[in-house]
């Protein structure tokens, strides 16, 4: 339900106020629409869609018209040493960052159109102004949350925060009047029509490479876009380029730019050349060529999914050892001889030099068979992603191996890449399907299972991450565990051959060998845990508006804020925070009044306006 979602509640909240959200992914600064900070909106709906699609998406704010100071970390110095300036900075509303920043939230002044900036205002102090966004409470980010320090909340509308101090409004001047002074200085070449896309590509790839976040490549691009393309691209083209770059970490910028990642993703769609079913059936008379009958063809990929520590790398192992050496593999799938390369993420070489003739001697296979037919890469420690080997396979002669097989795929991820995302295994397996085609190779890539059960589930339905990786690839292989100790199931759903009947293995170190004895019907099925009783249900909290709140504590007679807390705080779904926030919007809208209480220094009351007064 919607009023069980406090997200939601807060991205109403702020926009109810006159600040446009936009959702980020959960635990993550990553846009979830498709132009991020460009579909930031106070529409209510659109608001309700959002987040209760992703009821756990963070809430970012876009910072057009304000200026948020930065300030990075806990041990940041910035001030210390001039109390008075940052005793300044107390007017504005702060937020609280889960590694130790604070977010100062000022509007800029009349006639201002400051921009984004990293470290020039003081070194680890940025601002986050036009073209910028920042993510603010409740969002979570690595387990820990944004909030607001005490009594500094955002409970103003745009207009009414405080402009920066005389002081930082010159600072900030001066470096907006230095960005303007180098734009004059050094105008840029025009990007005619043609080469905008490419060259606001490499642009972008330059920034991302120093470690600008997709903000501020975006900002960039945009003020590139305007100044120097004729003529310039649609916004939402300028978005795109941003969030495609900025997916890449720092280091990996380089490759995507090579391969021409951005063009893949988002070049022109491919021309339409349909081939009739007579030209069709002429062009292409016979299916590819198998390197291992019933699974896999050339160019084809499989996956190999297993629970971890089930023996998953020897499989494979003897695997490779079958096709290197035209052998049959687990005694039932003949093999077409070809060449082998090993890419393993996992294992040091040493290791891999340890295993190799213990599964040779128990294959009766010798290692003069396979000197020269299967060769090895061990990458463990390096972090190559899959995007990052394209370099190495093009260097690669097309038709070496008729099998390439990446040991563990999960370490061949991006590490900004989500696997629960469908659309990005999918672009995942596409580039592995790219690479395919250039190597002239199949690939075979070694995953975990799910959690949990595994013997209700489809084959399909057997592997971590997105449902996309066992739909996008040609074969889908799977070990489940068998009800006798020891042994496991083969299953597999492939693309290109008659359906595979289910067969059991037996597990004789270092080798799986098939188990004709044993039922493949008989899965093991995992207990079932105890149910837990019933939790008694509770009745939903009453919805709470300002408007109400206010009619049910508050009256003509002046009550300080702690008063008023203690008598709204045992009510469900009112909290000490829910409180403090309601009395400032109350107090903001002209539905009550602030009293200064008698005596000297006395305590500032809260009551009804009168009525008269307040229309």
């Amino acid at each position: 339900m919607e009023s069980d979602n406090a997200m939601l509640q807060a991205a109403r909240w702020y926009a109810e106020l006159g600040y446009a959200v936009f959702p980020c992914a959960p635990g993550r600064k990553t846009p979830l629409t498709e132009h991020g900070l460009l579909d930031a909106t106070t529409d209510a709906e659109q608001i309700a869609a959002w987040w209760m699609q992703h009821p756990r998406s963070n809430i970012a704010i876009r910072t057009d018209g304000l200026v948020i100071i930065d300030v990075d970390g806990e041990g940041n110095t910035w001030l210390t040493d001039e109390p008075a300036k940052l005793a300044e900075l107390d007017v504005a509303p702060l937020s609280l960052t889960p590694r130790g920043g604070r977010h100062y939230i000022f509007r800029q002044p009349e006639g201002r159109a400051w921009r984004n900036s990293t470290s020039r205002l003081a070194p680890r102090v940025d601002t986050r102004a036009n073209g910028g966004y920042v993510l603010i409470a409740p969002s979570v980010v690595e387990g820990r949350a944004y909030r607001w320090a005490n009594e500094r909340g955002l409970a103003v509308a745009p207009h009414r925060l405080p402009e920066p101090p005389a002081w930082l409004i010159d600072m900030l001047d001066a470096l907006a009047g230095s960005n303007s002074a180098v734009a004059q200085a050094t105008p840029g070449n025009a990007i005619p029509k043609g080469q905008r896309n490419g060259t606001m590509a490499r642009l972008g790839g330059a920034m991302r490479r120093v470690g600008m976040s997709q903000a501020e490549i975006l900002a960039a691009l945009q003020q590139v876009n305007a100044d120097r393309c004729a003529p310039p691209l649609a916004l939402p083209e300028v978005e795109r380029i941003a969030s495609s770059i900025a997916r890449y970490e720092p280091d990996a910028v380089s490759v995507a730019l090579t391969e021409d990642h951005w063009a893949q993703d988002h070049g022109p769609p491919a021309q339409p050349a349909p081939l009739s079913v007579r030209e069709l059936m002429a062009t292409h008379r016979m299916l590819r060529a198998p390197v291992i009958h019933g699974l896999l063809r050339r160019g084809e990929t499989m996956n190999v999914i297993a629970s971890p520590k089930t023996g998953k790398s020897w499989l494979v192992l003897a695997l490779a050892m079958a096709v290197a050496t035209g052998r049959h593999w687990l005694d039932a799938f003949e093999t077409v001889p070809g060449r082998v390369l090993i890419i393993d993420n996992e294992l040091h070489p040493e290791t891999l030099a340890h295993r190799i003739p213990q599964v040779a001697e128990c294959l009766h296979i010798g290692m003069n068979e396979i000197a020269e037919t299967i060769s090895v890469q061990s990458l463990r420690g390096q972090l190559r992603d899959i995007f990052s080997l394209g370099k190495y396979f093009e260097s690669v002669e097309p038709g070496t191996y008729a099998l390439v097989v990446l040991d563990a795929f999960y370490r061949f991820m991006p590490r900004d890449m989500d696997e629960n995302d469908n659309g990005t295994m999918a672009g995942i397996y596409n580039h592995v399907d790219a690479l395919a085609d250039r190597v002239g190779c199949s690939f075979v890539l070694i995953h975990h299972a799910t959690k949990g059960n595994q013997s209700a589930k489809s084959v399909t339905d057997v592997g971590a991450g997105a449902g996309s990786q066992s739909r996008a690839t040609d074969t889908h292989l799977v070990l489940r565990p068998h009800e006798q100790p020891g042994a496991v199931v083969l299953e597999a759903a492939v693309r290109s051959w008659p359906p595979v009947e289910p067969m059991a293995l037996r597990w004789l170190f270092p080798l799986w060998k098939s188990a004709p004895d044993l039922d493949p019907a008989m899965l093991r099925s995992e207990k079932a845990k105890r149910a837990k009783p019933a939790e008694e249900v509770m009745p939903e909290p009453p919805a709470w508006s300002v408007e109400r709140f206010v009619e049910e504590f508050l009256s003509e007679q002046p009550a300080t804020r702690s008063e008023i807390r203690e008598r709204a705080t045992g009510k469900p779904g009112l909290s000490w925070r829910r409180v403090s926030d309601f009395l400032d919007i109350a107090e903001h809208r002209g539905l009550i009044q602030r009293i200064k209480l008698p005596g000297q220094g006395g305590p500032v009351g809260f009551a009804k306006r009168d009525k008269e007064v307040s229309l």
